[in-house]
């Protein structure tokens, strides 16, 4: 009769698996619960007593970290490490042990697996069964039809079922054949081949070791977490805490098990999709799915079960593309699986004894942690949805958007994270309004996730073959897949700092910001935007490549669009050039403006060093809006966009402030100038104008409806962002309250600069001016400075004061020798003048440097500028201000009002 004729199903896309997928959530979900369970398990309840009664004991001491003043009390920190002593040793203790359990007991169970499967069913191997020579020609055949390239050893049970099963190991992968599947090779061979190839496509799809390992782990969690935990619950806890740590161990449970039953679901899934035209209609009529459709509570059951229901595994034979199709059920439990993992991560990472590069603890815990949760999100959202892609490409059929299944991705990670034992035990939730704002905001930056990512496919796809061999196809995945990666791991990671930072404890960040603001007791909707851009500018400035790397790898599925990208760029570089050209008349017009050669060209050069880094913004987020609402391109396109712009305007403000400097003599830029320009126009203003092209585009399409012209959408999307803008400089926060008022002289606010500024000063010998005068004895010194030795001053309305030294000098003589105390840069601060008394407080420097110079010889004495209090006088068109120090010390300044 010949070898009998091949059926196979529908083509399946050369991708990685829905189990795959599924297998990465569950392993993410154990993990997870086993750090924190053995976190519990292995806690120090003597040690734990101890640094609490030793932190009690330090409340007589003043905060470690003033969040009102901004400062960090060096005493009180050391007292306060001394306290916490071991902790960040047991807590990388507790974390490992939780993972080292985990892996041993999981490796246990897959390696014994087998042999209790052999041992247990009595299996016999089917080459040791006499008679049997035409059935194992018969299989040899189905495997070779199968694609199986090494073939399994068969092996017979006694049970009359007519199934069979695929198990094994790396080192061995075996297929049972009950008895009552070999006497159907006679009485029902088309049963028999259907059973026979559903268990080989295991083989072919790769999935016998997903499944192995899934079952180990749904074994190990309870045998290595569970019942520790439990014991420990039972032992060690009060009631009220045995109750809220029980709920949710077992909700733990709960997630772990669905979790590994819904890979042993998807495989099944996965092969009976092998299956084609005869092999298809006789798995169907051995499920037996006649009578009535399942109920609400089947479906609920099927959650349970290890097997999908023989009615869903019909409607998958009927319908294929169902199994290619991005569910959010999928996205779902794979951010709930990461959300779950990330506390724990996050605390072994940041407590790791070496720190990563340039980052402080707390930050490249978060990165890292992102990085490695990140690694599998992006194989969740490009596996499914790349083969979503792949199926309407190849056989039509609605496009897939990528939006639901990003933004459900998020909501599960975020569920998640408030689901972790951390969570349970924190009394420093955000407030409401903060937490829900930031929540919506990570949404939305998964439904973007989600529609880079189908943006890329179907680029890729659009530019490979219609019938491109797997090969290629996997080639621009994997490419895909590690963009991915860096852009999941940069957005994780930010969400898990920020989660960090807008805890409303006293010594959180967003309270350090506010208090910054002038009202350190409530936060406002300025306050969470200042927050956001202080990250930002904080990742430019310590580690660039954490905001380059995802900046360069969303710019991935551009490449595939070659025309619509080199319309973004030429649109950039259109906005670069003449805004680069138009740069150097604002700072001509801003040294025409100030009319007040007394400032000098440093003081000018600083005041547009302090201003050139906004129109850079603007250009950047001008060009990006402009790409999304009137090009209709991509958001990523006007990503593109920004960039060229700041390519081209990085050199402009570099070179603005060297013009301003030629008066005297032009001066290059130093490294820091150099570092801040190219920093800002590369990395935070793309970034700001991304999420300005997210609204424009947002605003655009909601508008692209009810408007027939681009350009009305364009004008009304623009006037979005106005109207946002607008209400997020002026508005306060739900359920703030205003801010005490404070004492502001308006007759300070303006620009004035010195004329006459008198110092007294000790003089101690073992000082670093006593050393380099050579004095023999105490003594004093007095400095002078004048009008063209001086600095200028800007004071604002809303509190806010600008210090800008043109190499400010004040000259004296000390023991024979010529004294000059040199101050060159920027600080800015916060300042409040009534009564006659002055203070500034907040001092936030740029460039600053101090010298003590002695005849030819200079020291370096820059230091933290702290707050200070004095006494002031103002008149229309003169300022006085006096300090007095503890120590003797004091200073006369006088101003002079600028006309500027």
């Amino acid at each position: 009769m010949g070898e009998p004729a091949r059926h196979t199903g529908p083509p399946h896309p050369p991708l990685p698996s829905a189990t795959l997928g599924r297998f990465v959530a569950a392993a993410t979900a154990v993990v997870g619960t086993s750090m924190f369970g053995w976190q519990i398990v292995l806690v120090d309840a003597a040690a734990t007593r101890e640094r609490a009664t030793c932190l009690a004991g330090l409340r007589g001491l003043p905060p470690a970290i003033d969040v009102r003043a901004g400062t960090v009390d060096a005493g009180s920190e050391a007292a306060v490490n001394r306290c916490l002593g071991t902790l960040d040793a047991d807590v990388r203790r507790q974390l490992l042990t939780g993972l080292a359990v985990l892996l041993v007991v999981t490796a246990l169970v897959y390696l014994a697996a087998p042999w209790v499967e052999r041992r247990l069913r009595g299996l016999r191997r089917l080459d040791r069964v006499p008679g049997t020579e035409a059935l194992r020609t018969n299989l040899a055949g189905l495997v070779r039809e199968a694609g199986v390239r090494r073939a399994p050893t068969f092996l017979v049970s006694r049970s009359a079922r007519v199934s069979g099963n695929t198990f094994g190991t790396v080192a061995g992968r075996y297929v049972r054949l009950d008895l009552g599947l070999v006497h159907a090779h006679r009485t029902a061979p088309a049963r028999f081949r259907a059973v026979v190839l559903h268990e080989l496509a295991h083989l072919r799809n790769a999935d016998v070791d997903l499944t192995r390992l899934t079952v180990a782990l749904a074994w190990a969690f309870p045998l290595g977490v569970v019942v520790p935990a439990a014991v420990t619950f039972v032992g060690a806890r009060r009631a009220p805490d045995l109750g809220r740590d029980v709920w949710r161990l077992a909700l733990f449970a709960v997630v772990v098990q669905v979790s590994a039953w819904s890979v042993l679901r998807a495989r099944e899934f996965a092969a009976d999709a092998r299956l084609g035209g005869d092999d298809a209609a006789g798995a169907r009529a051995l499920l037996g799915v006649e009578g009535r459709p399942p109920g609400w509570r089947d479906r609920l059951g099927a959650l349970f079960r290890f097997h999908p229901l023989a009615r869903a595994r019909a409607d998958e034979l009927d319908r294929s593309r169902r199994l290619v199709s991005a569910r959010p059920v999928e996205a779902l439990g794979a951010g709930l699986a990461a959300g779950i993992a990330a506390p724990p991560l996050m605390d072994l990472l940041s407590h790791l004894p070496r720190r990563l590069v340039g980052l402080d603890a707390l930050t490249g815990g978060s990165y890292a942690a992102g990085l490695l949760l990140g690694a599998p999100l992006a194989l969740v959202l490009t596996g499914t949805l790349w083969r979503s892609v792949w199926w309407a490409r190849r056989h039509g059929g609605p496009p897939v958007r990528g939006a639901v299944f990003g933004a459900a991705l998020v909501v599960g990670l975020l569920v998640g994270r408030r689901l972790a034992w951390s969570a349970g035990y924190a009394d420093d939730r955000p407030v409401w309004w903060v937490e829900l704002a930031l929540a919506l905001g990570a949404v939305a930056g998964g439904a973007l996730l989600g529609r880079w990512v189908v943006l890329g496919a179907d680029a890729w796809l659009r530019r490979l073959p219609r019938h491109a061999d797997g090969r290629a196809v996997r080639r621009v995945w994997g490419a895909a897949a590690a963009a991915a990666t860096v852009l999941t791991a940069g957005f994780l990671g930010s969400l898990l700092m920020l989660d960090t930072w807008f805890a409303d404890g006293e010594v959180s960040l967003v309270r350090l910001v506010a208090a910054r603001e002038g009202h350190p007791d409530h936060v406002t909707v300025v306050t969470v935007a200042d927050t956001l851009g202080w990250h930002v500018r904080v990742l430019a400035d310590q580690a660039p490549f954490l905001l380059a790397a995802p900046l360069a790898a969303a710019l991935f599925p551009l490449v595939a669009t070659r025309a619509a990208s080199r319309l973004a760029f030429r649109l950039g570089a259109v906005s670069g050039i003449v805004a680069a050209v138009a740069l150097p008349v604002v700072v001509a017009g801003v040294a025409v403006a100030a009319r007040d050669p007394g400032l000098g060209p440093g003081a000018l050069r600083g005041l547009v060093d302090g201003h050139t880094l906004l129109p850079v913004t603007l250009v950047e987020v001008t060009a990006a809006v402009a790409v999304v609402a009137g090009r209709r391109l991509s958001i990523w396109h006007g990503t593109l966009a920004a960039l060229t712009a700041g390519v081209l305007l990085a050199p402009a403000v570099l070179a603005a402030g060297v013009l301003l400097s030629c008066e005297a003599g032009c001066v290059a830029p130093d490294r820091a100038a150099v570092a801040r320009a190219l920093g800002h126009a590369l990395l935070v203003a793309p970034v700001v104008a991304t999420l300005a092209a997210a609204l424009g585009a947002a605003a655009a399409a909601a508008l692209a409806r009810a408007a027939s012209r681009r350009w009305l959408a364009s004008g009304t999307a623009a006037a979005v962002l106005l109207g946002l803008a607008a209400a997020a400089v002026t508005g306060d926060g739900p359920g703030t309250r205003s801010a005490a008022p404070v004492d502001r002289d308006r007759c300070l606010v303006g620009v004035w600069r010195l004329s006459t500024g008198r110092y007294h000063f000790p003089v101690a010998t073992d000082s670093v001016l006593g050393r380099l005068a050579g004095v023999s004895a105490a003594t004093t010194v007095d400095l002078a400075s004048g009008a063209s030795t001086g600095y200028a001053t800007a004071y604002r309305t809303d509190g806010t004061a600008t210090d800008l030294y043109d190499l400010a000098v004040a000259e004296g003589t000390l023991n024979g020798h010529r004294v000059q105390r040199v101050r060159r840069g920027t600080q800015t601060y916060r300042w409040t003048a009534g009564s006659g008394r002055y203070t500034q407080r907040n001092v936030v420097t740029t460039g600053d440097l101090a010298l003590l110079r002695v005849d030819g010889r200079e020291a370096d004495v820059t230091t933290v500028v702290d707050d200070s209090a004095s006494t002031y006088r103002c008149g229309p068109a003169e300022l006085v201000i006096r300090s007095d120090g503890d120590d003797g010390s004091w200073g006369e300044e006088t101003f002079v009002r600028s006309p500027a």
